[in-house]
């Protein structure tokens, strides 16, 4: 039976195994919904101890034997605090099969926390693995794939097929694989609501949405400097340009 909460349960074993393969923590980590333990055997047998994130509450009795060494929090994973303890974690890695429906949300909350989270390994719809990995001039690339590319180099692993799941998705899953950019960058809210902006009209010209923003005067000195056609999109624009074009625009 699939979860309320959206989990398409992993049941191949070879797949279990491989995706904690990826896996490379430094120190502490924990695994984001457990549910019925694919990935946490595969994980125990590495590792002494981990935390365990599981919002349902039918898989408790699963991981509560040997809580001293995995302790184990029945809670949102978008509602933890990033804090063990009342001690906020440092260098942290994560992961998970992430439940289609809240996935990005996961992601986006961790990029926010990027000084504390290190690596993650996380099982997703491979449409989202596409946007996350995407680049300029390829149609999943967009605000998304910037803002998580600002914070994390991400790796793409191999396309996990709907027969390796019980109940069997209508889409393929694939692996993601994140490991921070150094020196870790702080959460800057501004920058991703000016990706958001620039990406918002993808049919318009990136022109249109920046003047919903800036002057027209810091706007024509970024055009001059970049030798930029009016007629630019957003997603022509690479990567490593748009930190660079984001500090221009501020500092007129």
């Amino acid at each position: 039976m699939r979860a309320k909460w959206g989990q398409n349960f992993l049941v191949d074993s070879a797949w279990q195994a491989r995706i904690v393969s990826y896996f490379t923590p430094e120190r502490e980590f924990a695994e984001i919904g457990p549910g019925r333990a694919a990935l946490t055997k595969h994980l125990k047998k590495k590792y002494s101890s981990f935390l365990l994130f599981e919002i349902d509450p039918q898989f408790k009795e699963i991981h509560t034997e040997d809580s001293k060494d995995y302790p184990y929090y029945q809670q949102d994973f978008l509602d933890w605090d990033f804090c063990v303890e009342s001690k906020p974690v440092l260098d942290f890695s994560l992961i998970g099969n992430l439940p289609y429906e809240s996935a990005t949300a996961m992601i986006l909350k961790i990029v926010k926390h990027s000084d504390q989270v290190k690596h993650f390994v996380f099982l997703v719809q491979r449409e989202v693995a596409e946007r996350l990995a995407s680049k300029s001039g390829c149609r999943a690339y967009g605000s998304l794939s910037v803002l998580v590319q600002s914070y994390y180099e991400i790796e793409l692993g191999p396309v996990v097929p709907p027969g390796a799941f019980r109940p069997a998705p209508k889409v393929d899953s694939q692996i993601v694989v994140g490991n921070r950019r150094e020196p870790a960058s702080s959460w800057d809210s501004d920058y991703a609501e000016f990706l958001k902006s620039c990406f918002l009209y993808k049919r318009k010209r990136l022109l249109f949405s920046l003047k919903k923003r800036f002057s027209e005067d810091s706007i024509r000195a970024l055009y001059r400097s970049q030798s930029w056609s009016d007629n630019l999109r957003a997603e022509e624009i690479p990567l490593k340009e748009w930190p660079k074009i984001y500090r221009e625009l501020k500092s007129v």
